[in-house]
Protein backbone atom coordinates (compact mmCIF):
# COMPACT_ATOMS: atom_id res chain seq x y z
CA UNK A 1 0.00 0.00 0.00
CA UNK A 2 1.14 3.79 -0.83
CA UNK A 3 1.07 6.32 1.46
CA UNK A 4 -2.34 7.23 0.26
CA UNK A 5 -3.81 4.10 0.71
CA UNK A 6 -2.87 4.09 4.17
CA UNK A 7 -4.51 7.48 4.51
CA UNK A 8 -7.91 6.26 2.97
CA UNK A 9 -7.37 3.47 5.82
CA UNK A 10 -6.93 5.65 8.82
CA UNK A 11 -9.09 8.43 8.25
CA UNK A 12 -12.03 6.94 9.63
CA UNK A 13 -13.50 7.71 13.31
CA UNK A 14 -12.50 7.13 16.52
CA UNK A 15 -13.43 8.12 20.16
CA UNK A 16 -13.09 7.73 23.72
CA UNK A 17 -14.96 8.42 27.02
CA UNK A 18 -11.83 10.19 28.73
CA UNK A 19 -11.39 6.24 30.09
CA UNK A 20 -11.23 3.98 27.32
CA UNK A 21 -12.34 3.85 23.61
CA UNK A 22 -15.56 3.85 22.63
CA UNK A 23 -15.30 3.78 18.64
CA UNK A 24 -12.18 1.62 17.54
CA UNK A 25 -12.60 2.14 13.57
CA UNK A 26 -9.32 3.50 13.21
CA UNK A 27 -7.11 1.95 15.90
CA UNK A 28 -8.90 -1.31 14.29
CA UNK A 29 -7.51 -0.49 10.70
CA UNK A 30 -4.20 0.32 12.18
CA UNK A 31 -4.37 -3.16 14.02
CA UNK A 32 -5.20 -4.73 10.17
CA UNK A 33 -2.65 -2.22 8.76
CA UNK A 34 0.66 -3.87 10.67
CA UNK A 35 -0.74 -7.22 11.09
CA UNK A 36 2.16 -8.12 8.41
CA UNK A 37 4.77 -5.68 9.89
CA UNK A 38 7.43 -6.09 12.40
CA UNK A 39 5.44 -4.31 14.88
CA UNK A 40 3.21 -6.40 17.15
CA UNK A 41 0.59 -4.87 19.51
CA UNK A 42 1.74 -4.92 23.23
CA UNK A 43 -0.92 -2.59 24.78
CA UNK A 44 -4.30 -1.65 23.86
CA UNK A 45 -5.63 -1.21 27.52
CA UNK A 46 -6.77 2.32 28.22
CA UNK A 47 -6.31 5.40 26.30
CA UNK A 48 -3.56 3.71 24.28
CA UNK A 49 -2.32 0.79 22.12
CA UNK A 50 1.41 0.80 22.20
CA UNK A 51 3.56 -0.82 19.28
CA UNK A 52 6.95 -2.71 19.37
CA UNK A 53 9.05 -5.03 17.61
CA UNK A 54 10.09 -7.13 20.30
CA UNK A 55 8.68 -7.98 23.87
CA UNK A 56 9.21 -5.22 26.20
CA UNK A 57 11.35 -7.42 28.31
CA UNK A 58 14.00 -8.03 25.41
CA UNK A 59 14.52 -4.27 24.66
CA UNK A 60 18.06 -3.36 25.44
CA UNK A 61 19.25 0.33 25.93
CA UNK A 62 16.96 3.53 25.87
CA UNK A 63 13.96 3.91 23.72
CA UNK A 64 12.44 6.26 21.29
CA UNK A 65 9.17 6.57 21.40
CA UNK A 66 6.54 7.95 18.37
CA UNK A 67 3.03 9.29 19.48
CA UNK A 68 0.04 10.04 17.53
CA UNK A 69 -3.27 10.62 18.75
CA UNK A 70 -6.05 8.78 17.12
CA UNK A 71 -9.57 10.14 18.99
CA UNK A 72 -11.69 12.76 16.92
CA UNK A 73 -12.53 15.83 18.23
CA UNK A 74 -16.75 16.12 19.21
CA UNK A 75 -17.43 18.37 16.85
CA UNK A 76 -16.54 15.73 13.87
CA UNK A 77 -19.42 13.49 12.84
CA UNK A 78 -17.72 12.14 9.64
CA UNK A 79 -14.13 11.45 8.47
CA UNK A 80 -12.31 11.81 4.74
CA UNK A 81 -9.50 12.12 2.73
CA UNK A 82 -10.03 13.80 -0.68
CA UNK A 83 -6.86 14.47 -3.42
CA UNK A 84 -7.66 17.84 -5.10
CA UNK A 85 -5.79 19.48 -7.82
CA UNK A 86 -2.37 21.34 -7.71
CA UNK A 87 -1.25 19.22 -5.67
CA UNK A 88 -3.34 19.94 -2.65
CA UNK A 89 -5.52 17.63 -0.24
CA UNK A 90 -8.30 18.13 2.00
CA UNK A 91 -9.65 16.18 4.93
CA UNK A 92 -10.06 15.37 8.68
CA UNK A 93 -6.22 15.01 9.30
CA UNK A 94 -6.27 15.68 12.71
CA UNK A 95 -4.72 13.75 13.55
CA UNK A 96 -5.42 10.68 10.41
CA UNK A 97 -2.64 12.07 8.89
CA UNK A 98 -0.01 11.96 11.14
CA UNK A 99 -1.34 8.31 11.78
CA UNK A 100 -0.83 7.60 8.37
CA UNK A 101 2.78 8.51 8.58
CA UNK A 102 3.94 6.83 11.22
CA UNK A 103 2.05 3.19 10.00
CA UNK A 104 3.97 3.77 6.49
CA UNK A 105 6.89 4.29 8.31
CA UNK A 106 6.36 1.22 10.19
CA UNK A 107 5.02 -1.23 7.38
CA UNK A 108 8.10 0.03 5.04
CA UNK A 109 10.35 -2.10 8.32
CA UNK A 110 13.55 -0.16 7.95
CA UNK A 111 12.67 1.45 11.86
CA UNK A 112 14.86 0.32 14.73
CA UNK A 113 14.11 -1.92 17.06
CA UNK A 114 14.33 1.01 19.87
CA UNK A 115 11.40 2.37 18.07
CA UNK A 116 8.13 2.21 20.09
CA UNK A 117 4.78 3.40 18.81
CA UNK A 118 1.90 4.75 20.58
CA UNK A 119 -1.66 5.53 19.26
CA UNK A 120 -3.21 7.68 21.78
CA UNK A 121 -6.82 8.99 23.25
CA UNK A 122 -8.40 11.76 25.03
CA UNK A 123 -6.07 14.60 23.21
CA UNK A 124 -8.78 16.77 22.72
CA UNK A 125 -9.75 17.00 26.14
CA UNK A 126 -6.85 16.30 28.75
CA UNK A 127 -4.07 14.05 27.07
CA UNK A 128 -4.88 11.03 29.54
CA UNK A 129 -3.49 8.81 27.06
CA UNK A 130 -0.33 10.70 27.12
CA UNK A 131 -0.33 10.64 30.80
CA UNK A 132 -0.66 6.66 30.60
CA UNK A 133 1.63 6.08 28.16
CA UNK A 134 4.69 7.73 30.18
CA UNK A 135 3.13 5.79 33.04
CA UNK A 136 3.04 2.51 31.33
CA UNK A 137 6.65 2.58 30.33
CA UNK A 138 7.78 3.86 33.80
CA UNK A 139 5.73 0.82 35.62
CA UNK A 140 8.29 -1.42 32.93
CA UNK A 141 11.34 -0.09 33.79
CA UNK A 142 11.75 1.37 30.39
CA UNK A 143 14.25 3.74 30.04
CA UNK A 144 13.05 6.57 27.09
CA UNK A 145 15.09 8.95 25.77
CA UNK A 146 12.89 11.31 23.92
CA UNK A 147 9.18 11.24 22.46
CA UNK A 148 8.13 12.47 19.28
CA UNK A 149 4.76 14.00 19.08
CA UNK A 150 3.09 13.73 15.88
CA UNK A 151 0.25 16.26 15.02
CA UNK A 152 -0.89 19.01 12.50
CA UNK A 153 -0.69 22.52 13.12
CA UNK A 154 -1.57 25.47 11.32
CA UNK A 155 1.88 27.09 11.61
CA UNK A 156 4.31 27.58 8.74
CA UNK A 157 1.37 27.33 6.39
CA UNK A 158 1.43 30.77 4.81
CA UNK A 159 5.50 30.34 4.80
CA UNK A 160 4.69 27.05 2.65
CA UNK A 161 6.67 25.13 5.43
CA UNK A 162 6.90 21.34 4.38
CA UNK A 163 6.78 20.28 8.22
CA UNK A 164 7.54 22.18 11.79
CA UNK A 165 9.21 21.28 15.02
CA UNK A 166 7.75 22.63 17.76
CA UNK A 167 7.57 22.54 21.82
CA UNK A 168 11.27 21.79 22.52
CA UNK A 169 11.00 20.24 25.53
CA UNK A 170 14.16 18.68 25.04
CA UNK A 171 17.84 18.88 26.58
CA UNK A 172 20.56 20.02 23.80
CA UNK A 173 21.83 17.09 23.09
CA UNK A 174 18.45 15.67 21.41
CA UNK A 175 17.62 18.95 20.13
CA UNK A 176 20.76 19.63 17.95
CA UNK A 177 20.43 16.04 16.56
CA UNK A 178 16.88 16.30 15.74
CA UNK A 179 17.66 19.76 14.38
CA UNK A 180 20.63 18.88 12.54
CA UNK A 181 18.95 16.00 10.88
CA UNK A 182 16.23 18.04 9.65
CA UNK A 183 18.42 21.00 8.74
CA UNK A 184 20.37 18.38 6.50
CA UNK A 185 17.04 17.77 4.89
CA UNK A 186 16.57 20.50 2.20
CA UNK A 187 13.16 21.44 2.92
CA UNK A 188 11.78 24.27 3.99
CA UNK A 189 10.42 23.54 7.84
CA UNK A 190 10.04 26.28 10.99
CA UNK A 191 10.47 26.24 14.68
CA UNK A 192 7.78 27.16 16.56
CA UNK A 193 9.29 27.36 20.70
CA UNK A 194 7.50 26.39 23.84
CA UNK A 195 9.09 29.91 24.95
CA UNK A 196 9.66 32.47 22.14
CA UNK A 197 11.93 34.50 24.81
CA UNK A 198 14.24 31.34 24.99
CA UNK A 199 15.33 30.31 21.43
CA UNK A 200 17.93 27.91 21.58
CA UNK A 201 21.38 29.25 19.72
CA UNK A 202 21.49 26.46 17.06
CA UNK A 203 18.39 27.65 15.52
CA UNK A 204 18.61 29.57 12.58
CA UNK A 205 16.93 32.75 13.45
CA UNK A 206 14.78 32.35 10.18
CA UNK A 207 13.51 29.22 10.38
CA UNK A 208 11.98 31.19 14.16
CA UNK A 209 7.68 31.85 14.44
CA UNK A 210 8.34 33.28 17.41
CA UNK A 211 4.94 32.83 19.09
CA UNK A 212 4.47 29.81 21.65
CA UNK A 213 3.69 26.82 20.30
CA UNK A 214 0.02 25.58 20.76
CA UNK A 215 -0.75 22.76 23.12
CA UNK A 216 -0.26 19.47 22.22
CA UNK A 217 0.57 15.75 23.79
CA UNK A 218 4.14 17.22 24.05
CA UNK A 219 2.99 19.45 27.16
CA UNK A 220 1.77 16.29 29.01
CA UNK A 221 4.94 14.64 28.57
CA UNK A 222 6.59 17.36 29.80
CA UNK A 223 5.13 17.35 33.31
CA UNK A 224 5.83 14.05 33.41
CA UNK A 225 9.35 14.69 33.10
CA UNK A 226 9.51 13.29 29.49
CA UNK A 227 11.69 15.06 27.18
CA UNK A 228 10.20 14.95 24.18
CA UNK A 229 8.84 17.51 21.11
CA UNK A 230 6.36 17.74 18.32
CA UNK A 231 6.39 16.87 14.50
CA UNK A 232 3.68 18.88 12.62
CA UNK A 233 2.68 19.06 9.25
CA UNK A 234 1.26 22.43 8.51
CA UNK A 235 -2.76 22.64 7.39
CA UNK A 236 -5.40 25.22 6.65
CA UNK A 237 -8.69 25.25 7.95
CA UNK A 238 -10.71 24.38 10.60
CA UNK A 239 -9.14 21.00 12.31
CA UNK A 240 -12.15 20.54 14.14
CA UNK A 241 -14.69 20.51 11.45
CA UNK A 242 -16.67 18.46 9.19
CA UNK A 243 -15.08 20.62 6.67
CA UNK A 244 -11.95 19.64 7.33
CA UNK A 245 -8.28 21.08 6.19
CA UNK A 246 -6.10 21.37 3.25
CA UNK A 247 -2.53 20.08 3.36
CA UNK A 248 -0.08 20.34 0.02
CA UNK A 249 0.50 16.75 -1.01
CA UNK A 250 4.45 17.17 -1.23
CA UNK A 251 4.23 18.39 2.64
CA UNK A 252 2.67 15.28 3.44
CA UNK A 253 5.32 13.33 1.57
CA UNK A 254 7.63 15.21 2.76
CA UNK A 255 7.08 15.29 6.36
CA UNK A 256 6.98 11.49 6.37
CA UNK A 257 10.12 10.82 4.76
CA UNK A 258 11.40 13.24 7.54
CA UNK A 259 9.91 11.23 10.54
CA UNK A 260 11.43 8.14 9.15
CA UNK A 261 14.86 9.79 8.91
CA UNK A 262 14.39 11.66 12.45
CA UNK A 263 13.35 7.96 13.95
CA UNK A 264 17.02 6.17 11.83
CA UNK A 265 19.25 8.68 12.61
CA UNK A 266 18.37 9.15 16.19
CA UNK A 267 20.60 7.07 18.58
CA UNK A 268 19.05 7.13 21.82
CA UNK A 269 22.27 5.56 22.82
CA UNK A 270 24.59 8.82 21.95
CA UNK A 271 22.55 12.18 21.32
Amino acid sequence: MDLYEILDAVCVMNRDNGKKFKVTERLDAIASLLWDSRYRRINSDGLFNLYAQKPLNELQGPVIVVSSHVDCQAGITKCFSDIREEGMMKGTYDNAATNAAIVSCMRRGFLPGHVLAAFTGDEEDSCRGAKQVSRFLAAHGLSVRGIIVLDVTDEGWDEQADFTIENNFWDDALGKTAVSIVQSSGYTWKFVPEDPRQIPDYIDPERVIRREACEDESWQYDEEDRTCFSLCLPVCGNMHSDEGVLARQVSFERYTEMLEELLMCIDPRVC
